[in-house]
């Protein structure tokens, strides 16, 4: 085992103390000064050689989770069974992990990754790294400590983790990493579908969300946890903004969106969200432009997100599929975006019950009848008339309309 060492500069790579805030220096000092070693260790460590920003802290030490708790009286247990013990602040949580094993070493030796792998004191700038992380880092690989099978078997979530990387980094996979990944695909059948749904959040929103994504595709993941996705899927997320709806509905516009996304455990807003873009894709096919209230029930139909979202999606097809600017899709496209556009400036748009002239109290004494599934079905009938002919919009003409559905 190498030596510690102070952590010199690496080409692009350095680790600076100042990058580490007062209060994780602060703990780490607090173990030390209790005699137990104390290192910050993984993903951290890793961001901040790179020069990113870091959000979550991780400390490693040999202090047992019972010692961590008498010394911080804050602290909170949050997986005993692995040791870890959250120190809660104001500016955002920090774990504090006893070693996996009697020593730092062992406890690095059961980390996925290379790149995942390093300890380092920022005090004194010593750095350990057993197993090479900054010379992958270097060369922008991701690679198994030790043996990948054995590291993959130790928890399934780690394949889903390496493709997160990968989105994010930017980095090739090791030769006996993706073999490994596929071999142990089985495993993603006992992963907590929570945490599969915080991978793909980091995934997908991503610089290289497509590579994920690919990954995942090549080695059976994806059609494990969205099955039916598009084969131009990957390319089509990579073309939409950084934004979770929409990467989520370029990643899903081909499958029953929303039931992934709520057996993924994603909000059941969200996925209520993202399935209706996906059952109004493509935008092009669901209204005739020259036909205004075609268009008036398109909207009603988007909701209040707006055709927007749904013209990035069908864009971002057009785009992986080499469609030209002046493509008959794209013309129709952009005239129902006029259309709309036309609409909404006239001021005289009503897409639901609140835009009508009357309401539920006013149509019940139309109507000479209480609240209940009458008013409902009458007020529906008004809004349908209204989305054909907004003039019709006025409390005499509902009145009327009204009065003529009642007989």
């Amino acid at each position: 085992m190498p030596a510690a060492e102070p952590a010199p500069p690496h080409g692009r790579l350095r680790l600076a103390a100042d990058a580490v805030p007062e209060r994780v220096r602060g703990v780490l000092a607090r173990l030390r000064e209790s005699s137990h070693e104390a290192w910050l260790v993984g993903g951290c460590v890793r961001d901040l050689a790179r020069g990113e920003p870091v959000h979550d802290f991780d400390i490693a030490t040999a202090a047992p989770p019972e010692t961590v708790l008498a010394l911080f009286p804050h602290a909170v247990p949050i997986g005993l069974r692995f040791g870890t013990v959250m120190i809660p602040h104001r500016d955002g949580p920090l774990d504090v992990t006893s070693y996996r094993g009697a020593s730092l070493e062992e406890d690095l030796a059961h980390r996925d990754l290379s790149v995942n792998a390093m300890a380092w004191d920022p005090e004194s700038d010593v750095l350990r790294d057993p197993f090479e992380g900054l010379a992958d880092l270097r060369g922008g690989t991701l690679r198994a400590v030790g043996s990948a099978r054995e590291r993959l078997a130790e928890d399934p979530l780690r394949a889903v983790r390496i493709a997160r990387l990968v989105a994010q980094l930017g980095f090739a996979l090791h030769p006996d990493l993706e073999p490994a990944i596929r071999e142990g695909r089985g495993g993603t059948r006992r992963m907590a579908r929570e945490r599969v749904r915080r991978e793909l959040e980091a995934l997908l929103l991503a610089e290289h969300a497509g590579d994920g994504l690919e990954l995942l595709r090549r080695t059976g993941i994806e059609a494990d946890l969205a099955p039916g996705t598009a084969a131009d899927a990957p390319a089509v997320v990579d073309r939409l903004p950084r934004e979770l709806a929409d990467r989520l509905a370029g990643w899903l516009r081909e499958t029953d969106a929303e039931t992934t996304l709520r057996r993924l455990r994603f909000p059941h807003a969200l996925a209520a969200r993202v399935g209706r873009r996906v059952r109004l894709h493509p935008l092009d096919l669901q209204a005739d432009p020259a036909r205004p209230g075609e268009v008036r029930r398109l909207l009603k139909r988007c909701g209040d997100e707006g055709m927007g979202p749904l013209v990035r999606l069908r864009a971002a097809e057009l785009d992986v599929r080499g469609a030209s600017a002046d493509d008959p899709v794209r013309a129709r496209l952009r005239a129902l975006e006029g259309a709309a556009r036309a609409l909404v400036e006239r001021g005289t748009l009503a897409l639901g019950r609140r835009d009508l002239a009357v309401d539920g109290s006013a149509a019940m004494a139309i109507l000479d009848c209480g609240p209940g599934r009458r008013v409902g079905q009458a007020l529906e009938y008004l809004t349908e008339r209204v989305l054909d002919d907004p003039a019709c919009n006025t409390p005499e003409r509902l009145e009327a309309l009204l009065r003529e559905w009642a007989e």
